[in-house]
């Protein structure tokens, strides 16, 4: 398949393109602009307006530049970001912040415009590359949004998931009143977006509430690189805050990640965000039939015999941090409520 017709699949199914419409592609140079280039050859075909913007590539706690974030705010109809790490952060949202119309403040204008206002519609691919894109894009999107729903149902439900693993995981994370989020490639109306590839139900644990042993034995993240630990990283958590990282090199440059994530929080004065830099801020289960393990965060986090667990920010906004290092335990058993929903890695629900 060529990049022109996956293109015009994502167009299609997963925003639903419409003549007239604004389409606002975020880049940089190098393999992201081509395929930033071929959705805007697919916009094209289907006369709407699309634009791109190029910009240097951005580490985690790097700026977008200005003329990027001016973008943003002029309210297209779709924003996407085709990155090579990421897109960056917002000067201005993280030291002053913009109010929502839901009255919840945001530390970016892009999180503003899609959750906030539900302006916009949007997907965002950090690390992507033109294998990945052509492998694990072009999927059955109908039976995705299926079985996302059936796990966002059983985790809305829920208030208790245990996490199990061979490796000594023993996690019990507290998720009464949350609500998951579904990244199933549906983002045809204002106010959705995810990643592309897609293929992960997330939900925000509740604030203080995890406690027990984790045991990252795939991809870990450390904002814009992605590392596979030669030997498994254990994290033990207390009252929802990681309290110690043991194991090698993999685990010290993760501790090392988060301390100056927590660094450049202080040297702002926000020590909210400092604090949040150890908190456990997302729960992820992987659901695309066609990723492999590639040792890229954005594709690894969708492996169905995964779980992620994601240090720094969470998604209902009310733990706010400068970092989010999502990572891997491979062929976990989970149980929902006592109900177990997959064994080693095997879903157990569809």
């Amino acid at each position: 398949m060529q990049p022109i017709e996956v293109s015009r699949i994502v167009m299609r199914e997963v925003l639903d393109v419409q003549e007239g419409e604004e389409v606002l592609i975020i880049t940089n140079p190098g393999e992201v602009l081509g395929i930033s280039l071929s959705l805007f050859e697919a916009a094209k075909e289907l006369k709407a307006k699309p634009t791109i913007v190029v910009q240097e590539p951005k580490e985690s706690l790097d700026y977008a530049e200005r003329v990027v974030i001016e973008a943003i705010k002029s309210e297209p109809d779709i924003v996407i970001s085709i990155s090579e790490k990421k897109l960056g952060k917002d000067a201005y949202g993280l030291n002053i912040g913009y109010i929502g119309r839901n009255n919840q403040k945001y530390t970016h204008i892009f999180e503003k415009l899609l959750r906030g206002d539900k302006r916009i519609r949007s997907f965002w691919s950090p690390g992507i590359d033109m294998y990945m894109y052509l492998r694990a894009v072009p999927i059955d999107y109908a039976r995705l949004r299926e079985e996302a729903q059936v796990l966002k149902e059983i985790l809305d439900k829920g208030k208790e998931v245990h996490i199990t693993s061979e490796k000594g995981m023993d996690l019990t994370i507290n998720i009464d009143g949350r609500k998951a989020l579904k990244d199933d490639g549906d983002f045809r109306k204002p106010g959705k977006g995810g990643n592309l590839p897609a293929g992960e139900v997330f939900i925000s644990p509740a604030i203080g509430k995890s406690e027990g042993i984790i045991v990252f034995d795939g991809t870990i993240s450390l904002g814009g690189i992605s590392i596979v630990p030669k030997e498994p990283v254990k994290v033990y958590v207390e009252e929802g805050f990681v309290k110690k990282i043991e194991g090698g090199e993999e685990a010290k440059k993760l501790e090392e990640a988060i301390r100056k994530a927590e660094k450049k929080a202080l040297d702002m004065g926000k020590e909210e965000l400092a604090k949040n830099s150890w908190h456990l801020g997302e729960l992820g289960i992987g659901l695309n039939p066609r990723a492999i393990m590639s040792g890229k965060l954005l594709e690894d986090e969708k492996l169905r015999n995964t779980i992620h667990i994601a240090i720094g920010s969470n998604y209902d906004n009310d733990a706010p941090a400068l970092n989010h290092f999502d990572c891997l335990v491979m062929n976990p058993t989970v149980e929902v409520d006592g109900e177990k929903i997959m064994e080693k890695g095997k879903f157990l629900i569809f």
